[in-house]
């Protein structure tokens, strides 16, 4: 089986990178939906204002109404009722649990540490069945705005009370985002690495230190050390259009970003001709960059190579699969090991009949519930089974 080329020329244009943003699990712009637990759910008023075009949604969950007692089986209920909303909607999902979303923590929040792990405890048996579908979860339920600033329980030794309980419950394989630097090393100096830890930052540029979510000075020097390696989606929201941020969305890994906050930043970055670039890097893009098989033995391999365009890696499992000849072939691998900026190379067994190899599909799709994972190559635009023949020439 060869690859041929009619022109080089068309060669490179199958694998251009196109100009549009590319709408993918886990990634982009999301907008804040507040619920009160106390509160019936709305269904047909969230039904009129969810947003198709942003994958990601943050649920903040206000939990004020039983800051001094165990959440009511109707509380149980309604957050089972959101919970279901969005997965039903086919949304992914950052969660926020919190006593406070008006900077009043100290008069919200419950007078023990002891209630509000009870509260841990209770909303982790009701989130685990959504666990896939939940991207990331901020904060450790306190603070004014769930910020973990501006409350009694954010001393070194309640946060890492609250770490402890969080991973005992929630598990050591989902993400976790802690506000600041700080609290991030705090944590992983006494309790040794955590893979699945990463950063919120929820003013960026609104200071030189992001409003403490850095140490004074240091900014550059903490983002290399503590966010350069970790592959886990991070973001926030920004408050202030600043022209840097295409140099900084690599050092950030900026996978989310809020839509809504603050529209004045996003106005300041498209009047400096930068927005329509922020919003194709946001997140992971990957795009084909080549195609080509090898014979060895009796097998024939498909090595398909991508590179990561975006500033973000994908946090998911993910799966390619070829359709020929009425036979399917998989292979799965993990989706942060193709990262910001780099190259990977997915190898797939087709056996020895390749002959159907013309008219067989590609797609690439989340592993657990096989959401298409759409390409940034132009002409591929939501393409969830891609024809062969829109890569390459197959004699």
């Amino acid at each position: 089986m060869l690859f041929g080329r009619r022109r080089e020329k068309t060669t490179r244009q199958r694998f251009k990178e196109s100009k549009y943003p590319v709408i993918n699990p886990g990634m982009g712009w999301y907008r804040p939906y507040l619920f009160h637990l106390e509160d019936e759910v709305d269904e047909s008023l969230l039904s009129s204002v969810i947003v198709d075009a942003e994958r990601l949604c943050l649920l903040e969950v206000d939990l004020s109404f039983y800051s001094n007692r165990e959440i009511s089986h109707e509380g149980i209920f309604h957050l089972e009722q959101i919970l279901d909303f969005f997965h039903g909607n086919k949304k992914d999902m950052i969660l926020r649990f919190a006593y406070d979303f008006e900077g009043k923590a100290f008069e919200k929040e419950p007078l023990s540490l002891k209630q509000i792990l009870s509260h841990m405890n209770q909303v982790s048996q009701v989130v685990k069945p959504y666990g896939r579908e939940i991207l990331l979860y901020q904060g450790l339920f306190v603070g004014s705005w769930g910020e973990m600033h501006s409350s009694r329980y954010v001393t070194d030794l309640s946060i890492l009370k609250l770490y402890d309980e969080f991973r005992s419950l929630f598990g050591k394989e989902v993400f976790l985002a802690l506000r600041t630097i700080k609290q991030l090393a705090l944590v992983e100096d006494a309790r040794g690495k955590d893979e699945k830890l990463c950063l919120f930052d929820d003013a960026i540029y609104g200071s030189d230190t992001d409003m403490s979510t850095f140490s004074q000075g240091r900014k550059e020097e903490e983002m290399d050390m503590f966010l350069s390696n970790r592959h886990c989606p991070m973001g926030g929201e920004v408050l202030f259009g600043d022209g840097r941020i295409l140099e900084d969305m690599d050092r950030y890994h900026l996978s989310y970003l809020n839509s809504q906050y603050d529209q004045n930043a996003l106005k300041q970055w498209e009047e400096a001709g930068v927005l329509d670039e922020v919003m194709r890097r946001l997140g992971y893009r990957f795009l084909i960059t080549d195609i080509n098989a090898s014979a060895s033995g009796k097998h024939t391999y498909l090595k398909v190579s991508i590179l990561n365009l975006g500033a973000g890696v994908c946090p998911y499992d993910l799966t390619m699969e070829i359709t020929m000849n009425d036979k399917v072939y998989k292979c799965s691998f993990d989706g942060s090991s193709i990262l910001p900026t780099k190259a990977d190379e997915i190898v797939i067994d087709l056996g020895r009949d390749i002959s159907g190899l013309k008219n067989s599909t590609l797609a690439l799709y989340r592993s657990f519930d096989k959401m298409p994972i759409h390409f940034s190559n132009s002409g591929l635009r939501k393409e969830d089974k891609i024809p062969f023949a829109k890569l390459w020439e197959v004699k």
